[in-house]
């Protein structure tokens, strides 16, 4: 009977294709395909964001029903009327914003994103709107912006609320320029701290970029938002002047986040926090991390930024208090392996590995993800240790939806329940091939070299091309431009190399007790050439076959035969 496995699966959204519960229903559906023991295993599911797109969500499913939303009237980053929600929970104490739902790039047509023209004058909207509902706390994510105003809009909108507030405050048209009070040192302002020291303001922030320079809000994210290079010259020299005017920390790590209105917040007297700090405490993701046999997290682009403030970051942050390395499943990967080796990560998998196409990978994410559109196909060995014989190598492909209360690591079933597993395999299989590599070859080429060769050999013979290869250990070179993994106990771990474990220990079992009746002194019926007392009394006694492997030490010292 195979372990009941504990599976964390906390991925973030994949940005213009699936959001994160969707990612993570996905996840869960190829854990139950291809896990051994996946349809009995114990999966939590915890939707994550970082601050952007989808924190709403999170914060909600965090909450589990302990929280309303409130719709308010406002506009978009171009000033067009629209209704947003603020999250009100705590009795209404607390409340959540997310900016992507009312200053959002994902709001606009792509020929409609021009950061000159977009402001986050929606946002201070809404903050102002949780200020008149009594809230004493707001937090604010501001990831997934398309603006680049350093918050001047947000500002002018809490300036002209606020006159309501203000005894020295006279009503008057907005125009989404410059605030009219809010300045360095300015009553105004001061006076808009007053009221976030009342409410006290948290910003969940994904990125730790100044407000200003090459790694600032504007030249980093600004091509994202629509601004060509003349634009970014602008655009910079706009945020420069204005950072002065107000008096923003043109320094302050995260500051140059949505379009530096992370440092227009600062102004204000928030507190910056990491956004999946924020949301994994309030959803105990350190606690499921403990817990968990398996970790799987992701998101649509994986690059140096998931590794310098995101929600990965933080998940490997938590990671290797347990020592555990999460296993990364996105839409494309551009960090060489040796990178997020370093950092702690299992192993990546890139659906732009099985489909190459990035339009057709984002709108069949979801099949990709949860394994309905992918042949796996799952690589083992069976007598590497062995002193004589070949080495029999399988590879399988397994059909969807297939499971076997017995299917495991060979080496963990008796020999009744390999042979029962067999022909239900060889039967139920879309494709299957099991290669043998002789002793001579292994000799000439080293017992390593000839069970990649075998596997290689294998998948050759299937009838069917898979879209990905597992192979069980941590060495295989690449077959056939196809994806390859290796699984470190994969037998254990994937049914389809579970699946190939079985039938090339069965298929090298029945040759090797074949063998037996040519050379019965050497017990190879029972312990089918592995190096027992009474095997290598036997070789010291009868010498050695033609099928012993030579560069092997047949006789278990530092003697030798040769």
């Amino acid at each position: 009977m195979t372990k009941i496995r504990n599976i964390l699966i906390v991925p973030d959204k994949f940005k213009g294709s699936l959001t994160a519960a969707e990612v993570a229903d996905s996840l869960e559906t190829a854990v139950r395909r291809q896990l051994v023991g996946g349809p009995r295993a114990r999966i939590v599911k915890l939707p994550m964001a970082d601050g952007g797109d989808g924190s709403m969500e999170v914060v909600e499913s965090a909450l589990q029903g302990r929280c309303r939303r409130v719709s308010v009237p406002t506009v978009d980053p171009l000033m067009r009327p629209i209704e947003a929600p603020v999250l009100l929970f705590d009795d209404d104490r607390q409340a959540f914003i997310e900016m992507a739902k009312v200053c959002g790039l994902a709001m606009l047509a792509p020929e409609e994103r021009n950061p000159e023209r977009t402001t986050s004058y929606g946002l201070g909207i809404l903050m102002a709107a949780a200020l008149d509902l009594g809230c004493r706390q707001i937090t604010v994510g501001i990831g997934g912006s398309a603006t680049n105003d350093g918050g001047e809009g947000m500002l002018c909108a809490l300036e002209e609320t606020s006159k309501m507030r203000w005894p020295g405050g006279a009503a008057g048209s907005f125009e989404p320029k410059r605030p009219r009070w809010v300045r360095k040192g300015s009553d105004a302002l001061r006076f808009l701290r007053s009221l976030f020291e009342r409410a006290k303001l948290t910003v969940a922030c994904d990125v730790d970029n100044p407000l200003l320079g090459p790694s600032g809000a504007t030249m980093v994210f600004g091509p994202q938002k629509g601004a060509d290079a003349d634009m970014l010259a602008r655009l910079e020299q706009r945020m420069e002047q204005f950072a002065a005017e107000v008096g923003l920390d043109t320094l302050l790590p995260g500051g140059g986040a949505a379009g530096g209105v992370g440092a227009a917040l600062h102004l204000l007297g928030a507190r910056m926090v990491p956004g999946w700090q924020l949301f994994g405490e309030m959803a105990g993701l350190e606690e499921k991390i403990a817990a968990a046999d398996f970790i799987l997290t992701g998101e649509g682009r994986f690059d140096s930024q998931s590794l310098d403030g995101k929600l990965i970051s933080g998940i490997l942050t938590l990671c290797k208090s347990y020592k555990k390395k999460p296993i990364v499943v996105c839409g494309r990967c551009s960090l060489p392996a040796s990178v997020w080796k370093k950092a702690g990560i299992g192993d990546v998998y890139a659906l732009g590995e099985v489909e190459s196409d990035p339009k057709r990978s984002m709108a069949e994410a979801a099949a990709l993800l949860s394994g309905s559109r992918t042949r796996v196909a799952g690589c083992d060995e069976a007598g590497r240790g062995c002193l004589a014989g070949p080495v029999f190598a399988a590879a399988v492909i397994l059909p969807e939806g297939f499971s076997h209360p017995l299917l495991n690591d060979s080496k963990q079933l008796t020999e009744a329940q390999r042979d029962e597993l067999r022909p239900v395999i060889e039967r139920e299989a879309v494709a299957w091939a099991v290669t043998a590599v002789d002793a001579e070859e292994i000799d000439r080429i080293n017992i390593l070299n000839a069970s990649i060769e075998g596997m290689r050999r294998s998948l050759d013979k299937l009838t069917v091309k898979p879209d990905l290869v597992l192979i069980d250990g941590n060495r295989f070179s690449s077959w056939n431009n196809t994806p390859a993994h290796t699984v470190v106990k994969g037998d254990a771990t994937v049914q389809a190399i579970a699946a190939a474990s079985v039938l090339a220990k069965t298929h090298r079992d029945e040759y090797m007790r074949n063998l037996a009746k040519e050379y019965p002194q050497y017990g190879w019926d029972r312990n089918v050439a592995y190096p027992t007392e009474k095997h290598r009394a036997a070789i010291r006694q009868y010498g050695i076959t033609p099928y012993h492997r030579r560069s092997f030490n047949l006789m278990g010292s530092d003697d030798s035969l040769f």
